[in-house]
C-alpha cells in the first residue's frame, strides 16, 4: 500500500479510536494507542501518533493531550453531547409514530456517537416500553418520500387508513388515493403530521403519517400554493393555534381565565400571548389568542370547568356550550339505565 494511503488509514484509525475509546473521564495512553494500532495493521512508533494527534487538531478536532505522569489524550467537543444524545434518545423512545423495531435500531445509531462508556450508561436509561408503538412498517419510506416530494416541489398521492372496532387497518374511502400537495411535517403529541393541500377538498388537511400507506410521488407540481404559503414561512406561529392537528375554523377567541391557570396558558399559546388584567382584586385575567375552532379546543376549554370562561366570539361559545350539553345528555345515568348500559352498579 502506498505510504501516502496507509498514513490517512493510519490517521482515520486513531480518531477512530479515540472517538469510541477516550472521553474527559476517560484518556488514553499514548501506549494503548500504540497497541491498537499495532493490532489493527498500522505498526508505527511514539513521534508518530503524537504527530498523527497534531494532525487532528490542526483540522478542528478538539484532541486535548494532557502530558506527563498519569496523562493521556481524549476527544473532547464531540458532534453530540451526551445531554443532547440523551434528549434525542429520550424523542425517539418516546415517539409513538416510530414502529419498536425501528426505534432500537435509530436509539443504537445514537449511542455509538458517544464513547463506549457513555454508550453503556446511555443504553443503561434507554427504555422504548410502556408505550404504544406504530405499526407501520413504511413509516421511514412515507416520511423520506414526503420531504423529497416538497423539496421537489411535487404532488403525493397515497392510501389513508383507519383502525377497525377489530383491530384491523382499513384504507378510507374504500380505497381510493388522497391526491395532495404536502406542505409541512410536524409533530403533535408523540404523532407526526402532515399538513396538505387536498385536491379534492379544495382545502388544507392533516394526515398522521403513521395512517399514511402506498405512497407515491405524481408527476404534477404543488398547488393551493396561497392557502399554505403564509403557514410554511412560520410553521410555528400556525401550529401554536393548532389543538391536536385538528382542522376548523381559526378565528382569535378572548378568553376570561383563573390565575391559576396562567402556567397551562403560557404553555398552550407561548410566552409571548398577552395578559390582561380583568381589574383589580380580580382572580382572573383575559387573554387574546388565535386558535382553530375544533372539537380538540372546545374540550380543551370545557374540561376546565368554570375556570376558563369564553368572552368572545359568541358562535365559539355556543360551540363549546353544545359540546358540554351533548356529553351530559349522553352521559345522562337514567338515559344509560333504560339502554341497558350500567356496568358499574
Amino acid at each position: 500500500m502506498p505510504k501516502k494511503a496507509n498514513q490517512k488509514r493510519r490517521i482515520l484509525e486513531v480518531l477512530r479510536y479515540l472517538s469510541r475509546e477516550s472521553d474527559e473521564d476517560h484518556p488514553v495512553t499514548v501506549d494503548r494507542i500504540l497497541r491498537h494500532l499495532d493490532s489493527a495493521g498500522f505498526p508505527c512508533d511514539r513521534k508518530t501518533v503524537m504527530d498523527d494527534l497534531q494532525t487532528l487538531s490542526e483540522d478542528g478536532y478538539d484532541v486535548i493531550v494532557n502530558r506527563g505522569r498519569g496523562g493521556g489524550c481524549f476527544l473532547g467537543d464531540r458532534a453530540f453531547e451526551t445531554a443532547e444524545l440523551k434528549l434525542l434518545i429520550d424523542a425517539v423512545q418516546a415517539s409513538r409514530f416510530i414502529p419498536l423495531d425501528k426505534s432500537r435500531r435509530l436509539i443504537a445509531k445514537l449511542t455509538r456517537e458517544a464513547s463506549v462508556y457513555e454508550e453503556r450508561r446511555l443504553s443503561r436509561e434507554v427504555y422504548v416500553t410502556g408505550r404504544v408503538p406504530s405499526e407501520n412498517r413504511e413509516l421511514l419510506r412515507t416520511v423520506d418520500a414526503l420531504h423529497a416530494a416538497i423539496s421537489g416541489d411535487r404532488c403525493v398521492s397515497f392510501l389513508y387508513y383507519e383502525w377497525m372496532p377489530d383491530h384491523t387497518r382499513r384504507a378510507r374511502r374504500d380505497g381510493k388515493r388522497y391526491f395532495v400537495s404536502p406542505c409541512l411535517l410536524s409533530r403533535d403529541n408523540d404523532y407526526y403530521y402532515l399538513l396538505a393541500y387536498d385536491r379534492e377538498a379544495a382545502d388544507l388537511r392533516h394526515f398522521r403519517v403513521d395512517k399514511i400507506g402506498s405512497i407515491r410521488e405524481e408527476d404534477a407540481p404543488r398547488e393551493g400554493r396561497d392557502a399554505w404559503e403564509k403557514i410554511v414561512a412560520d410553521p410555528g406561529k400556525y401550529e401554536s393555534m393548532l389543538f391536536g392537528m385538528h382542522s376548523g375554523t381559526e378565528t382569535t377567541v378572548v378568553l376570561s381565565v383563573k390565575k391559576d391557570l396562567a402556567g397551562i396558558v403560557i404553555d398552550r399559546f407561548g410566552e409571548g400571548c398577552p395578559f390582561l388584567s380583568d381589574g383589580e382584586g380580580a382572580d382572573t385575567f383575559r387573554v387574546s389568542a388565535r386558535v382553530v375552532v375544533s372539537p380538540v379546543f372546545l374540550s380543551w376549554a370545557v374540561g376546565f370547568g368554570d375556570r376558563i370562561r369564553i368572552l368572545s366570539p359568541a358562535w365559539v361559545r355556543d360551540l363549546a356550550a353544545g359540546l358540554a350539553a351533548d356529553f351530559l345528555k349522553a352521559n345522562d345515568p337514567g338515559r344509560i339505565r333504560e339502554k341497558g348500559e350500567i356496568t358499574d352498579e
